[in-house]
C-alpha cells in the first residue's frame, strides 16, 4: 500500500532575499507546475529594478507562491495584485499576506483571463506560467492593457529570436540560470 504524503510533506517554502520582509519565509502548497522562482534568478531580477521598484505598482499572474510579489513588496513596491487560480495556492497566497502584515497587496484568485478584462495600469508585470503551456506570446499580447513599463518572463526555452521578431516589446535585460531562461521586457517606442 503506498504511503499517503504527510501535510507538512505538501506545504513546502520559500525566503524573500532582501528589504523589509527579509529573512522571513513564505509558505506555498506543493502542486504540479508550481515552481517558485529561484533565489539566484530573483536577486538578478531585483538587482535590475533597483532603481524602478520602489512605488510601483505590480501585478503577479500566475502567482503560484507569490515569491516575485512578496519581494517586490519588500523592496519597495507600492501595492501588488496576485493572480492564482488554483484555490489551495491562492489562500495560502491570501494567509501570508495577513501573516506578513501586508496592508497593499490583494489576491484574485480566478484565470489571468479575467484580469485582461479588468484594465488598470501597473508599472511592472510579472509574467511566469507553466513551461508546458507555451503561454507567452499570449500573454504579452494580452498584458499589454495595462500599460506597463516592464514585464518579467521566465521561461524553460530561449526567447530572444520571437521577441524580437514581435517589434512590439525590447529586451531590457536577459539571462540564463541553469536550464531557465528569463529576461526584463519594455514595451518598444511607438
Amino acid at each position: 500500500m503506498a504511503k499517503r504524503p504527510s501535510r507538512n510533506a505538501q506545504r513546502q517554502s520559500v525566503q524573500i532575499i532582501a528589504g523589509h520582509y527579509r529573512h522571513r519565509r513564505i509558505d506555498f502548497m506543493a502542486a504540479d507546475g508550481l515552481r517558485p522562482t529561484g533565489a539566484r534568478v530573483r536577486e538578478t531580477l531585483f538587482n535590475w529594478l533597483q532603481p524602478h521598484i520602489v512605488g510601483t505598482r505590480c501585478l503577479d499572474l500566475f502567482a503560484g507562491s507569490g515569491i516575485l510579489g512578496f519581494e517586490a513588496l519588500s523592496r519597495g513596491a507600492q501595492a501588488v495584485t496576485f493572480v492564482e487560480k488554483n484555490p489551495a495556492a491562492a489562500k495560502q497566497l491570501k494567509h501570508n499576506i495577513q501573516q506578513l502584515t501586508i496592508a497593499n497587496a490583494s489576491v484574485v484568485d480566478d484565470d489571468f483571463r479575467h484580469m485582461v478584462k479588468q484594465p488598470d495600469n501597473y508599472e511592472l508585470i510579472f509574467l511566469d506560467p507553466p513551461y508546458a503551456l507555451r503561454l507567452l506570446p499570449q500573454l504579452l499580447d494580452a498584458v499589454k492593457i495595462f500599460s506597463p513599463k516592464f514585464i518579467f518572463i521566465e521561461d524553460n526555452q530561449p526567447f530572444a529570436d520571437w521577441i524580437s521578431e514581435r517589434n512590439d516589446y525590447h529586451i531590457h535585460k536577459s539571462k540564463k540560470a541553469g536550464n531557465i531562461y528569463y529576461g526584463l521586457l519594455s514595451p518598444a517606442a511607438a
